[in-house]
């Protein structure tokens, strides 16, 4: 009777576990390819002159908008 409440334990575990693996897989998936944009990308911006905070937000909604496909 003990080993198998034990057995039972351990496969909710086993099954919990592969759910969260399985949630973390696919939740990065979805960010693949966005990130914010680095600081070399910003100096960019600042030399061409368009680093206003509308063209940076614009940029960023344009970054979170791509479509992932996977």
């Amino acid at each position: 009777m003990i080993e198998s409440f034990i057995g039972l334990i351990i496969a909710a575990m086993a099954i919990s576990s592969l759910m969260l693996s399985i949630e973390s897989i696919e939740k990065s998936f979805r960010n693949a390819g966005r990130h914010s944009l680095t600081k070399s990308e910003l100096e960019i911006l600042n030399s061409a002159g368009i680093n206003t905070e509308q063209n940076i937000n614009i940029l960023k909604n344009d970054i979170q908008n791509i479509p992932q496909n996977y």
